[in-house]
């Protein structure tokens, strides 16, 4: 497993390796190539030039898929909460409510002095809809996601699948396909997890990769580095972001 760190070393690489077949990728580029205010554009933008110099389709599994859907409606979230927070005026009933909305603004202000893409947690969407349903705004939970997200969601997750040319995969269990030298089982994928202490999502995109006809995967995980050397993958490459 060779790891390549530097745009020229990727660009050897694809220079000299067969990818029309394409390259897997996790999360963090597909999310690091959509937004420039993320800490990973400058360099996914170019990664994602080189791939689209040397014609290597993209490609992630639908785990990741629903991850980057989800840093979307995060992403939306936030800027909704902003939004909110200019047309409120704080009083008793609401000050729980204007104190969550300030304090997203101040950490997504903060977040941008720094060149970092902030994003609303789980832990305040739940405390944010709480809230809400209790203040005496003139919006409720779903009318807030009517406005700043709805369809809009739907609309901006398609038009940035569509502009970086992502392409998702999903295989069953035992299954094989053109991307899938042998099957693929969920033993590996648990027994990747314990053996290397990582997480379901990454655990799933190591052992993908590992069986697959893919020659490159591209992540902004440095974890990755040390999970394939169970595998015999001489020819394949991880570039980290």
């Amino acid at each position: 497993m060779q790891i390549l760190r530097t745009t020229q070393e990727l660009a050897t690489y694809l220079e000299n390796t067969d990818s029309k077949i394409g390259c897997f990728a996790d999360t963090s580029f597909l999310y690091g190539v959509a937004y420039d205010d993320d800490r990973l554009f400058e360099r996914a933008e170019k990664v994602h030039d080189l791939l689209a110099e040397y014609s290597t389709p993209i490609y992630a599994n639908v785990i990741s898929r629903m991850e980057f859907i989800d840093l979307i409606l995060r992403k939306q979230l936030t800027a909704g909460c902003i939004e909110l927070l200019s047309q409120i005026d704080r009083n008793f009933e609401n000050s729980e409510l204007y104190k969550l909305l300030k304090l997203i603004r101040d950490k997504n202000t903060e977040a941008k002095r720094e060149n970092e893409s902030y994003k609303v947690n789980e832990g305040q969407i739940k405390r944010l809809r709480k809230l809400i349903v209790d203040s005496t705004t003139k919006t409720d939970w779903r009318k807030f996601c009517a406005n700043y997200t709805g369809a809009l969601l739907v609309s901006e997750w398609q038009l940035l699948e569509d502009e970086l040319g992502l392409n998702f995969i999903e295989i069953l269990e035992g299954d094989t396909s053109k991307f899938f030298k042998e099957p693929l089982r969920w033993n590996d994928m648990v027994q990747t997890m314990g053996r290397h202490g990582m997480r379901g999502p990454d655990a799933m995109i190591a052992n993908l990769f590992a069986r697959s006809n893919f020659p490159l995967l591209i992540t902004g995980d440095s974890d990755f580095e040390g999970c394939f050397e169970d595998w015999a993958t001489p020819d394949k490459a991880i570039f980290i972001l």
